[in-house]
């Protein structure tokens, strides 16, 4: 990649990211420690900050909104994991895992659900244009982060 077609201040960014990520994907066991999780939430946060350029007062308002968003998707996703992960279709009827496929479904309709009521609420902290770049920085974050996860 060739870091002189990067704006300086992401370029920045970029190598905190580059550096958390190898600090965090470095550690040979698969789960992730509780230091591991918060370098890469440090990562995420600089990425977000830097892409929002949320003035003090605004920076104030969202990051706990976002927190709190943050949380409830965590829990929705692990909740669909655990079905998924856990209820496997071997040796059930069709009505059994038509009834696991509906729990997965409902739990994606309450994702959409939180999206909209967040989008709202992030509204009357930030601009709709923040929301957008909120969006972009998180889907370039998770890219990364998968691609980094892939390279192990």
């Amino acid at each position: 990649m060739n870091l002189q077609l990067i704006p300086r201040k992401y370029r920045n960014i970029f190598a905190i990211l580059l550096i958390s990520l190898c600090a965090a994907t470095s550690a040979q066991a698969q789960h992730r420690s509780d230091e591991e999780i918060k370098k890469i939430q440090d990562a995420k946060v600089a990425i977000i900050t830097n892409r929002l350029n949320l003035t003090p007062e605004q920076s104030t308002g969202f990051w706990p909104v976002y927190n709190d968003y943050s949380q409830k998707r965590r829990d929705i996703h692990r909740s669909q994991r655990k079905i998924i992960n856990d209820k496997k279709a071997e040796g059930k009827t069709d009505e059994q895992v038509l009834n696991n496929l509906k729990e997965v479904q409902d739990l994606k309709q309450q994702e959409l659900d939180l999206e909209k009521e967040y989008q709202n609420k992030f509204l009357k902290v930030i601009t709709a244009s923040q929301v957008i770049e909120l969006y972009k920085a998180e889907r370039t974050f998770n890219d990364m982060l998968i691609q980094r996860l892939k390279q192990r």
